[in-house]
């Protein structure tokens, strides 16, 4: 839905993806957004590259890597991050991983590796993402585990 630079229909709504129309500044950074006039050749770009890096990379890469490649473009005034964490979700629960969350104690480590990832160093974004998914996962198994003495 995010990567379709075409309408999209949603039961009785529809649904167009709006790039952003400024140039924007991210407090914090010293990254150099794409230009507004740059943003539908990136996301164009960045939905092509996404059915081979599916097929090239572990699912928690793969995730990450849709993390990171959204919030580098940042196509939207606002919601970039909740979006690529959205879109993160999606590709993990698609591979059988369960909804990951990066929890506020971990919120400074996140914004440094999302910052990383700005300058094409995924790696600290991809063992972020790596335990928060194993962190996940004992959650749940723990919920199971609960749920199976009752």
């Amino acid at each position: 839905m995010l990567l379709n630079p075409h309408h999209i229909s949603l039961a009785t709504k529809t649904w167009s993806p709006i790039y952003r129309k400024q140039n924007i500044i991210v407090t914090g950074t010293d990254f150099v957004f794409p230009a507004p006039s740059e943003l539908k050749g990136l996301m164009a770009a960045f939905a092509e590259e996404v059915p081979r890096l599916r097929a090239e990379k572990h699912p928690i890469e793969f995730a990450a890597l849709l993390h990171t490649q959204l919030v580098t473009i940042h196509p939207f005034v606002d919601g970039n991050g909740r979006a690529a964490r959205l879109l993160m979700n999606l590709a993990l629960l698609q591979e059988g991983y369960p909804v990951t969350i990066i929890p506020p104690v971990v919120r400074s480590e996140y914004l440094a590796a999302v910052k990383e990832s700005n300058t094409g160093n995924v790696a600290p974004f991809v063992n972020l993402l790596s335990s928060m998914v194993w962190e996940s996962q004992r959650d749940y198994l723990r919920l199971l585990q609960s749920l199976e003495r009752e």
